[in-house]
């Protein structure tokens, strides 16, 4: 089909068939693939051949050229937030400018393992600071503790933004992390580190990681094998997990002054 073919086509039909070719092009599969090599290289490989995507590849060019001046965005929003992979990264990666947002989101998605829609509201509220009253002085031990589990899935959410578009980002996420740990510090100056034990089950890994963190000198051998769950199982958290039991063996060390 020649250009104006696809020009002569209704909006709704290039929509099907650029789902059609995102099926055969099996860009997402291919993402998740590669992740799951990463956590473990024994694991069994796509096949990836080039010239049998081909095909695809070059519908897929056809009518995303053809959507983009219609700018039917509700429809690539659907297929952002698809439960299918491959329609889910292809929307992103073909049509991603008519949604900007929500196509990041849809990509940080692969990494974390999470909806396209929990990515985003994890990212939103990272970027909105905590109320500065009360102080953490001023917090009772229990808003102190609700505090910490707060802050680090805010962190969780940082780590999901995009530091290569937005310059502010990267500096949500250290405003975060330096919360994170001046809350370490009041926890322990008020004896209550123990209460972060239960956090080491957190369905949320960053809060998992932190908590671990922060009780490595009073629960040493159950800190470190959350840490080290983490640092194997999660892409974000995996590398800090990391960072945090080399320290622990090298130094003995945590955050100043925990």
């Amino acid at each position: 089909m020649s250009a104006e073919d696809y020009d002569a086509l209704t909006t709704d039909r290039l929509l099907e068939m650029f789902v059609d070719a995102a099926k055969r092009f099996r860009l997402g599969r291919s993402q998740l693939a590669r992740l799951q090599y990463l956590r473990d290289p024994h694991a069994p490989k796509l096949d990836t051949d080039i010239d049998a995507r081909k095909p695809a590849a070059e519908q897929l060019w056809a009518t995303s050229n053809a959507l983009y001046p219609r700018r039917p965005i509700a429809g690539v929003e659907r297929m952002l937030e698809d439960d299918d992979p491959d329609i889910r990264a292809t929307a992103a990666a073909y049509l991603g400018g008519l949604s900007p947002e929500l196509a990041n989101a849809a990509s940080k998605g692969f990494q974390a393992m999470l909806p396209t829609r929990e990515v985003l509201a994890l990212q939103r509220r990272a970027r909105q600071a905590p109320p500065e009253r009360p102080t953490l002085a001023e917090m009772s031990d229990d808003e102190l503790v609700a505090r910490f589990e707060d802050a680090g899935s805010r962190e969780r959410g940082a780590n999901l933004l995009d530091y290569v578009e937005n310059d502010d980002d990267k500096d949500v996420q250290n405003r975060i992390v330096g919360e994170v740990w001046d809350i370490m510090r009041q926890l322990k100056a008020r004896g209550l580190l123990p209460r972060l034990l239960p956090l080491f089950s957190s369905d949320n890994p960053t809060v998992r990681r932190e908590a671990a963190t922060a009780c490595l000198r009073i629960a040493e051998a159950q800190a470190v094998e959350t840490l080290e769950a983490v640092s194997q199982n999660d892409i974000y958290d995996g590398f800090a997990a990391r960072e945090a039991l080399a320290r622990w063996c090298a130094q003995g060390t945590i955050v100043y002054g925990v």
